[in-house]
């Protein structure tokens, strides 16, 4: 992982492919991993997660990400969090058992380990929140689509630096959920598009009390280079409240 990226994209939707829409509930965590150590982690040390086969590995993570990856939320989705949750650093290294595991397995799986190790319990509310809509713009898309029926790419982003965002086969609901993150939120896919597609997104990233330099917001970015458009709006929005949660794991 790119140590330029920003700590939202972390949440993993460029790891593990096409995430349920935001908004979504997920279902009870059924499924467990065979295995789980959870280790205390240097907070200086970079950030990462990473799928090799069967096993998760993660460096320096918080709480806070892990749940916000588990639930498929942006940060803003989360309630009832104490103030040390995002600065208390963990390394996990988890295996699935072998066999044949849905997509959605492994955000389960990571669910029934906080639940397990961290005494995480939670409850889902629905409430207003300003969203996006990702739309296609009045002059069409400017995306080479491809076949619907082709898999999304292992890593399908990168983010080389400020304002710069690489996709490899993503389709527009894994467009929409990085967008979501990098906003700050929620965007959803309205755009009606199938199958999946490259891009190449430039834009000025605001850095501090600035911008790098001179050029296009990421509004105009998205319709000049890939002929999609935000539109704001307010809908219902899943948002997850945290009810008890313990600092330190019970232990391996």
């Amino acid at each position: 992982m790119s140590p330029a990226m920003p700590r939202g994209l972390l949440a993993v939707c460029a790891l593990f492919g096409a995430l349920p829409l935001a908004g979504q509930t997920p279902a009870a965590p059924t499924s467990q991993f065979e295995v789980a150590v959870i280790k205390p982690a240097d907070a200086a040390r970079p950030i990462s997660i990473q799928r090799l086969g069967r096993r998760l590995l993660t460096t320096s993570t918080s709480l806070q990400m892990l749940i916000v990856w588990a639930y498929n939320l942006e940060n803003d989705r989360l309630f009832g969090a104490p103030n040390w949750l995002d600065n208390v650093r963990y390394d996990v290294t988890a295996e699935a058992e072998q066999g044949k595991h849905e997509k959605g397995d492994l955000y389960l799986m990571m669910q029934a380990l906080l639940a397990e190790r961290f005494r995480l319990q939670i409850h889902h509310e629905t409430r207003e929140f300003p969203i996006y809509a990702l739309v296609v713009d009045d002059k069409g898309p400017k995306i080479q689509l491809s076949d619907a029926e082709v898999d999304p790419a292992a890593s399908p982003f990168r983010k080389p630096g400020a304002g710069h965002l690489i996709g490899t086969k993503v389709n527009a609901a894994m467009l929409a959920k990085v967008l979501s993150d990098q906003l700050k939120k929620a965007v959803r896919d309205e755009t009606g598009l199938k199958g999946v597609f490259d891009f190449n997104l430039v834009w000025t990233e605001e850095v501090g009390a600035g911008s790098i330099e001179p050029g296009p917001s990421l509004f105009s970015a998205l319709r000049e280079q890939l002929g999609l458009r935000l539109v704001a709006r307010r809908g219902p929005v899943d948002v997850v409240v945290i009810d008890r949660v313990e600092r330190v794991p019970t232990e391996n």
